[in-house]
């Protein structure tokens, strides 16, 4: 698949560029990204140039797994990043196959608390839903990302519990983490059931 954007007022989703770079490098050396995100550590200027030049366009082209850059609207400059991976397929309990995807994210530390993550979290599912690209859509966090959580809670996913990591983290463990997620026919709205613990301020 080729990128393409997707906008609302408040945001707009489009191609990283190679300009991105030294924005993705600059935002990737926040220590919270340390501790709970995927990336490499330390993060180098290398990690953030294989990213948007190789792992991202592949991803693309292998319609495997679709990454935006999240911007504003009324600017070009890069704020954040979001990605719907296409992870596989599920058997629901009345033996209907479901595809499955998940969705990952972050921001910049300036842009945080605006409520973008929530926005860009709805568009890209809103095309995957539409588009019968997916059926069911996956989010997970480590314990402790209360961020995170948040923006998955205030999208609409359903909380399913703690279980172990689906991604491997950078030591390659699988640590205890947050899930939910989100169906097609879901009404978007904040639903009951998630842990205080993961909706603190």
């Amino acid at each position: 698949m080729q990128p393409f954007s997707l906008s609302s007022p408040l945001v707009l989703l489009d191609e990283l560029a190679a300009s991105d770079t030294d924005r993705v490098f600059d935002y990737c050396q926040d220590t919270i990204f340390e501790r709970y995100l995927t990336v490499p550590w330390p993060y180098e200027r290398a990690h953030a140039e294989g990213f948007i030049l190789e792992y991202v366009p592949d991803g693309w082209l292998s319609d495997r797994e679709y990454t935006w850059a999240l911007r504003d609207p009324a600017g070009p400059g890069l704020l954040g990043v979001i990605g719907l991976r296409l992870t596989g397929e599920s058997v629901a309990a009345d033996a209907s196959v479901h595809r499955v995807g998940s969705i990952g994210f972050w921001l910049g530390a300036p842009h945080r608390g605006r409520g973008l993550i929530p926005e860009a979290q709805r568009l890209v599912a809103d095309w995957a839903f539409a588009q019968a690209i997916i059926d069911d859509l996956h989010w997970e966090c480590l314990l402790g990302n209360v961020a995170s959580a948040r923006a998955a809670w205030k999208s609409g996913f359903r909380y399913t519990g703690v279980a172990p990591s689906v991604a491997a983290y950078r030591d390659k463990s699988y640590p205890d983490s947050w899930h939910g997620h989100l169906a097609a026919g879901d009404d978007r709205s904040p639903q009951p059931g998630w842990p205080a613990a993961a909706l603190a301020r």
